[in-house]
């Protein structure tokens, strides 16, 4: 378990079977993504005023998304912050 600035997640320990997020960025940042094993999955909150409680499962050759549900949580804020502006 690693808690912080999670943008960049935790390359040196990963691939992940499983990522879950607590705070929203507006976009999944890449270096998650990039981090999920194949057959991997991530569950987060995605958007700013809007946001959607996402799953995404990391296939051989892509990423499927299956939006979840309307949510509210709070932004993610740190190096996603700055990917913001």
């Amino acid at each position: 378990m690693r808690i912080g600035d999670g943008y960049q997640g935790w390359a040196e320990e990963g691939p992940f079977d499983a990522i879950i997020l607590t705070a929203a960025p507006r976009e999944i940042p890449g270096p998650l993504l990039e981090q999920l094993e194949v057959g991997g999955r991530m569950v987060l909150p995605v958007g700013d005023s809007i946001q959607v409680l996402e799953l995404v499962t990391r296939t051989e050759h892509s990423y499927e998304r299956e939006r979840i549900t309307a949510v509210r949580f709070v932004p993610m804020t740190g190096e996603a912050q700055v990917q913001r502006d």
